[in-house]
């Protein structure tokens, strides 16, 4: 045993910061932590040749169905210049399209030409399939931008040259990646130092982004703008939490920053904290929070309820209220994971303050609802904690009580996510919603069955799943459906409690999580969205950070499919 020597007692006067000096102030948001987004406009009028020459920064989008001849499309926004950079490159026009990977070949991307214009400014141009895949048209548009992005231009404009039908398809799109990829997210900075504005060019002046589309249809193309600018900045706001450190957003930070991000949306909040959930007896949320010296874990209620519809069944009849479809939304929110206990290995420990990216996507979507005014009732539940290792934390051999009443033997500390969410679906349930819908950066058998660049999910009906997946592709954000056969729940028997945690196996463990949390759903219909899309190196689809923002794009378009279709299931089958 080697020899222990005692240090030396610090005097307090060590502790003091240095004359001159600051202490960092920690657990506090730096300012202008949320990036605002740039300028983004509709132009009036077309673009006239001599303007397009002006431009500093510009990117052409034209139908990919045009280069079907092998020639560019005629009056196509700097195309005699786009011809002398195929010429001098010694490409064809073909060059522009996309090669899918046919006959075990890889897939070829489309040529991004780029070349500098009268004026000094730099163009580039995409050809675009409107019937591709939007998760394959958003990778393109963002890799078509990135390199005027890179140049931090004060003004970016992006030129349409096609039809109608393919100006309102593309629109959207464009608008939405050129959004989410001009920002920039908050820099890990102390507190007391004033951080730089998102959207400011090298020149200071706020950012703008131009979308010239012709004089046609001006009114539902600056709708289709609008809900696209509330998509990225839901998928602006997830992202920029996520990346906060640890000690600037804790559970109680995060509560603080909330009231700000509902004010003047007709978003009412209630905050349940450790407090309120231990005379609640919520042992499965608790013992998790019970490792936390800080004690500023809360699970937090938002709610929003849109003014109902009214209709008339017969015109000599008084008007009648039409119900309203009501979905909750259940995020999982540990601001910092060490796994408990049983501690992660620094590999594994790095990167877990974006363990609450559950949370992050579950405010930003109810926000964006609010914003849109969608005719859909929302509960938002956030589960805030941090899974600490500390003498009071839970332990290995655990048998805790969760809010629903069914007993929980304790397997594995890092397993802590499902106990944080059990008491809070039982809250989300007890509402009767139409629709239960978690996400959260759950399991780590996930990522290995998918990797990075989708997340799966597990629905608890055949057609809520079809919805939900379409209204991803919709999106731009890809999921895969996964079963959760029942013969699963032996695994997870218990000789102590009614259902053990996990298991020790790590096998199937996103199906296991599956199977226990919803046995605190009850009959509720059921989502679940195991997030392993959230963290892609390199960028995901439309996104171009590492942390992807995943589930805020894709639940927002799935509520706005439930505003306008319903959630009636399908009738049976004869």
């Amino acid at each position: 045993m080697a020899t222990r020597i005692p240090r030396p007692p610090i005097a307090r006067s060590a502790l003091k910061a240095a004359p001159g000096r600051k202490r960092p102030l920690n657990r506090r948001l730096p300012p202008n932590w949320q990036p605002v987004l740039p300028k983004v406009s509709l132009a009036d009028g077309k673009l006239k040749e001599s303007a397009f020459k002006g431009l500093s920064h510009a990117l052409v989008l034209f139908p990919a169905s045009l280069l079907a001849g092998g020639v560019l499309p005629a009056g196509l926004p700097g195309g005699t210049l786009l011809k002398q950079v195929l010429d001098r490159q010694k490409k064809k026009a073909t060059s522009l399209l996309r090669t899918p990977a046919v006959n075990g070949k890889m897939p070829t991307e489309p040529l991004v030409p780029e070349a500098m214009l009268p004026g000094g400014g730099l163009v580039r141009w995409l050809a675009v399939d409107p019937d591709a895949p939007v998760f394959l048209t958003q990778q393109q548009l963002r890799q078509a931008l990135s390199g005027l992005l890179a140049e931090q231009p004060a003004q970016l404009d992006i030129v349409f040259h096609g039809s109608a039908g393919f100006v309102a398809s593309v629109l959207p799109e464009a608008a939405y990646v050129a959004t989410v990829n001009r920002i920039a997210l908050p820099k890990t900075v102390a507190s007391e130092k004033p951080a730089k504005t998102a959207t400011a060019s090298k020149t200071g002046k706020p950012a703008e982004i131009r979308l010239w589309a012709g004089t046609r249809d001006q009114d539902f193309l600056k709708q289709q703008l609008a809900a696209a600018l509330v998509r990225a900045e839901a998928n602006i706001l997830t992202r920029a939490l996520c990346v906060l450190p640890p000690n600037q957003l804790t559970p109680g930070s995060f509560r603080e920053l909330v009231p700000a991000q509902i004010k003047g949306l007709g978003i009412r909040s209630e905050i349940y904290d450790v407090a309120r959930l231990q005379k609640m007896q919520a042992g499965a949320f608790l013992a998790v929070a019970q490792g936390s010296p800080a004690h500023d874990a809360a699970i937090v209620h938002l709610s929003y309820t849109p003014r109902p519809k009214t209709t008339k069944l017969n015109p000599k009849d008084k008007s009648t209220l039409l119900p309203l479809p009501s979905v909750a939304l259940v995020g999982k929110g540990i601001c910092f994971d060490t796994g408990g206990h049983n501690l992660k290995p620094a590999r594994y420990m790095a990167g877990m303050h974006e363990d609450m990216a559950g949370a992050a996507v579950a405010l930003s979507v109810i926000r964006a609802a609010a914003q849109l005014k969608l005719p859909v009732r929302i509960d938002a539940w956030l589960a805030l904690s941090r899974n600490d290792i500390a003498p009071g934390a839970y332990c290995q051999g655990d048998v805790v009580t969760a809010l629903n009443g069914r007993t929980i033997e304790i397997v594995h500390t890092d397993a802590e996510g499902r106990m944080v969410l059990a008491d809070t679906l039982t809250l989300a349930a007890a509402g009767k919603p139409d629709v239960v819908m978690d996400f959260a950066t759950l399991t780590g058998s996930m990522t290995m069955a998918l990797g990075n660049r989708m997340s799966g999910f597990f629905a608890s009906e055949p057609w809520l799943a079809g919805r939900l997946d379409a209204a991803a592709a919709t999106a731009g954000e890809r999921l895969m459906p996964f079963t959760m056969p029942d013969d699963y729940d032996s695994a997870l028997e218990s000789q102590v409690a009614d259902v053990k945690q996990c298991t020790l196996d790590g096998e199937a463990d996103h199906i296991l999580a599956a199977r226990f949390l919803q046995l605190f759903v009850g009959d509720a219909p059921w989502l679940h969205l195991d997030l392993s899309a959230a963290s892609c190196k390199g960028g995901l689809g439309a996104v171009g950070t590492d942390t992807t923002g995943f589930g805020a794009a894709l639940t927002l378009a799935f509520l706005q499919s439930i505003a306008a279709k319903g959630l009636s299931r399908p009738g049976p089958r004869f």
